[in-house]
């Protein structure tokens, strides 16, 4: 387990006084009932050599077009105009103003994505990114979610980066070198996540180097490959009562458990709980992402999702209650938006999402031989950190990592 010394403290847990702002409702989160898309349709873009096929979503166009409209909006509480401001709150009544990135919804094709500040921070460090791409083989899906660590400095720009790089390289491996197998393009957006994040240090203070957490998943053709550095999580999510906890907390809390120290309930009631033992950055620790091959048994969604999310709701089954599909209706971005109204309906405390992404064994072939037992969900596998050995991709062995993590979430 490494030491805390770098990030030292919790990534975003309900228990960090991450800021003395009141518990404000989040600004951006007013909706029209009669608009199914409130951010008006957001602009995918093409990516990769010029006139190849492939969308995703563009996190850092979207706050680039907003921010002269949001930035010099009239208060919305009372009116007062962006003159009468002091700081970051309205000089008038006293309101937090808006803030480019407090709230962001996506919706690209099937799979829907929405980031949210939270009612207690003071800004949303988390970032989300979605793209997708036909093949011959089959169309591709790929999604990214990450989440800045509080400790470090400049989280947002260690999230924003990771998570797009993520979703561009793995289109961009698609359109440069052809077919590709799930493990070669899981390898291909988690290297190039850990790239990107490591990169930052040469715009800052070496001493201080952004870090963030890191989830991604690709799917195709019904089956997918999960991968995550850090407490970010995946859960896979359905009516079948199949649902669970795909990944495994990078955390003191998680290492303390598996290792017998702690019951998993008393290791995460400890102050200690969030330390991250892994996460991406230039201080990050060496070695490979965890990652899992999984294909469900029937339909549903993968999630992933910031700790803003799961500290509230930790278990999957009541994780998918709250989606629309299980009620007889399939509405990926309000069910995105439902998640993120849960987690502030239940204190908010911090910056809150998610990332939803349908699965569905029926819409093609397995992308690998199932288990002696039948299964096809192969448990966890090491993927390296290096966006150039995406063909060295390795089963992990060791007995820790080859236990799955408990199917009611409480990880």
């Amino acid at each position: 387990m490494t030491e805390s010394s770098a990030p030292p403290s919790p990534t975003n847990g309900p228990g960090d006084p991450a800021s003395d702002d009141p518990a404000v409702d989040p600004a951006g989160t007013t909706r029209d009932p009669a608009d199914p898309d409130p951010t008006g349709g957001v602009p995918v873009q093409s990516v990769g050599p010029a006139g190849s096929a492939g969308e995703h979503t563009d996190l850092r166009a979207v706050l680039e077009a907003t921010r002269t409209q949001i930035e010099t909006a009239d208060c919305p509480e009372c009116g007062a105009s962006v003159d009468e401001a002091q700081d970051v709150v309205c000089g008038r009544c006293g309101t937090r103003r808006p803030a480019v990135r407090d709230h962001v919804e996506f919706r690209l094709g099937p799979a829907a994505a929405v980031t949210d500040r939270g009612l207690r921070r003071r800004r949303n460090e988390d970032a989300c990114a979605l793209g997708r791409i036909a093949t011959g083989d089959g169309e591709v899906l790929v999604a990214s979610v990450c989440d800045g660590v509080a400790s470090a400095r400049r989280g947002d720009e260690a999230s924003l980066a990771a998570a797009e790089a993520c979703v561009a390289s793995v289109l961009t491996r698609i359109t440069a070198r052809g077919p590709a197998s799930l493990d070669e393009l899981a390898a291909a957006g988690a290297g190039a996540a850990a790239e990107a994040a490591a990169d930052l240090v040469r715009f800052g203070d070496p001493a201080d180097p952004p870090a963030t957490t890191y989830t991604g998943a690709v799917t195709r053709n019904g089956s997918a490959v999960v991968s995550w550095v850090g407490d970010s999580r995946i859960y896979w999510l359905a009516g079948d009562g199949t649902s669970q906890l795909l990944s495994t907390d990078d955390s003191w809390a998680e290492e303390i458990a598996a290792a017998g120290v702690m019951s998993r309930e008393q290791a995460h009631n400890d102050r200690r709980a969030h330390v991250l033992t892994r996460w991406l950055g230039h201080d990050s620790p060496e070695g490979p992402a965890r990652a899992r091959r999984f294909r469900p048994a029937g339909p549903g969604f993968l999630l992933l999702c910031s700790d803003g999310i799961w500290n509230h709701i930790p278990e999957a089954d009541r994780l998918a209650a709250i989606l629309s599909s299980g009620r007889g209706r399939a509405d990926v971005l309000g069910d995105a938006r439902a998640l993120v109204d849960a987690a502030l309906a239940d204190g908010g405390y911090d910056n809150a999402t998610v990332a939803l992404l349908p699965l569905d064994p029926a819409d093609g072939g397995g992308e690998w031989d199932a288990r002696a037992d039948g299964g096809e969900d192969t448990g966890p596998i090491l993927i390296p950190l290096d966006a150039e050995a995406d063909d060295d991709v390795r089963r992990d062995t060791t007995a820790e990592n080859t236990v799955d993590p408990p199917s009611d979430g409480s990880a």
